[in-house]
């Protein structure tokens, strides 16, 4: 990346250098008439490189990148003209000027027309054009860095969920308590074995894709958390609510399973109630998915709980860059989770 940078920033010199020595390449062959070069030329040819290369690398890095891919573009067609009025301004005042040229007659003023107006605004298109394919082929190449990157993240997140999720203490206490219902001829233990079917099915084979539908991600967590249910040594509150009125958005899958899995990781112990609180809310622009839990078992290991939450936030922040707000907060008692998603409409 470096390497491509430096090369970039040196074929970058040798081209400004080029055009400004290309009026200059005939005195190669014709050495004797160096002495006869119009210096005020000179100057103004410089200044006049100096001037395309800043409207070049202005248009590079402001304008284009600001304003090209807005749905309305009159503020970068708007700041290209001006530029371009700006250059045959200078155009103007470098002739005006220069002691060497006089316009009398028709002819005269035809060459000035074409050296005021004509060429600079040929050479400006030529120079703007070529800043904004630059930027479209830079804007292409990030694009496609920044999806590799999204995937590469995005499996090792769902490979680190994964390991959460079907790790051997969980299968381990959930089948023992599946075994607990057979045992005693509960009509739960069916039921409980097609919910761990499901939760398996679901991690092992439907997160594969980019996407899932909303209502197959709460599916999800409605089966986890009854499963957690029954390993509740105490009965006590645990809710779930989903707003009837959010739309079944696409989303990406496993976003809730980690402050899901926390809430029920601290939030029992065998001589407590718990109390338990999830909460999905429609707003105007996607959904809001509060976690609160009564803090009845302390954290063990903080250094892996951190590393868990890190994860979470660098997922966040390669899937919903700027589409996100996600906020911590915990007390002696509670702690509390809320996540803001901005979803787009199927």
């Amino acid at each position: 990346m470096l390497k491509r940078a430096i090369k970039s920033y040196y074929l970058h010199i040798i081209t400004w250098t080029t055009l400004f020595l290309l009026p200059f390449i005939g005195y190669l062959y014709e050495p004797q008439k160096i002495a006869e070069i119009n210096y005020y030329f000179v100057k103004t040819h410089f200044a006049n490189i100096i001037f395309l290369a800043s409207f070049f690398y202005i248009n590079l890095h402001y304008i284009a990148p600001k304003f090209f891919f807005e749905k309305n573009r009159i503020k970068f067609i708007f700041l290209v003209f001006l530029m371009l009025g700006v250059y045959i301004l200078f155009m103007f005042i470098t002739i005006k000027l220069d002691p060497n040229n006089q316009f009398k007659g028709s002819n005269d003023r035809n060459i000035l027309f074409f050296r005021l107006f004509f060429g600079p605004t040929i050479t400006y298109s030529l120079c703007m054009l070529t800043s904004t394919m630059m930027f479209l082929y830079d804007e292409q190449a990030r694009q496609k860095e920044f999806n590799k990157l999204i995937e590469i993240e995005k499996t090792a997140a769902e490979l680190n969920m994964l390991k959460l999720q079907i790790s051997p203490h969980f299968l381990f206490n959930t089948l023992n308590n599946i075994r607990w219902l057979i045992r005693k001829k509960s009509e739960q233990s069916e039921e409980s074995v097609m919910k761990l079917s499901e939760i398996l099915r679901y991690i092992i084979y439907e997160v594969e894709g980019s996407k899932v539908e909303f209502s197959r991600e709460i599916e999800h967590l409605r089966n986890f958390i009854e499963l957690q249910i029954l390993r509740l040594p105490i009965e006590g509150n645990v809710v779930f609510k989903v707003d009837e009125n959010i739309k079944n958005f696409l989303i990406e899958p496993l976003l809730f399973i980690h402050f899901v899995e926390n809430a029920f990781k601290y939030g029992i112990d065998s001589k407590n109630a718990p109390d338990i609180i999830f909460e999905f809310q429609k707003i105007p622009t996607g959904i809001i998915f509060h976690s609160r839990n009564k803090i009845l078992l302390q954290k063990t290991n903080i250094q892996n709980e951190g590393i868990g939450l890190t994860n979470i936030q660098r997922r966040l922040a390669l899937l919903y860059p700027d589409k996100h707000e996600l906020t911590i907060n915990s007390d002696e008692e509670y702690f509390d989770v809320v996540l803001r998603l901005e979803l787009e409409n199927n």
